[in-house]
């Protein structure tokens, strides 16, 4: 089952010029459904420090359905 959360959400977010930013993903199978990426932030900057990474989300974040095809 998936949900329909990235579309609603990004319909009631056009009234203020704004969507959902849905990251490309290579070597997805045909027919899975788009993941939203969360963005992060890096909270030190410099030589050395460890650079920020961005989250795929296993459930959608707006209604907690588990995305399908996920590894167990």
């Amino acid at each position: 089952m998936t949900c329909t959360c990235i579309e609603t959400v990004n319909e009631k977010l056009a009234a203020r010029n704004t969507r959902l930013t849905l990251p490309i993903v290579f070597g997805r199978k045909d027919g899975e459904p788009d993941r939203l990426m969360i963005v992060t932030e890096q909270i030190e900057t410099g030589r050395g420090k460890a650079k920020a990474v961005g989250m795929f989300a296993t459930c959608c974040p707006f209604c907690g359905v588990k995305y399908e095809g996920d590894a167990a």
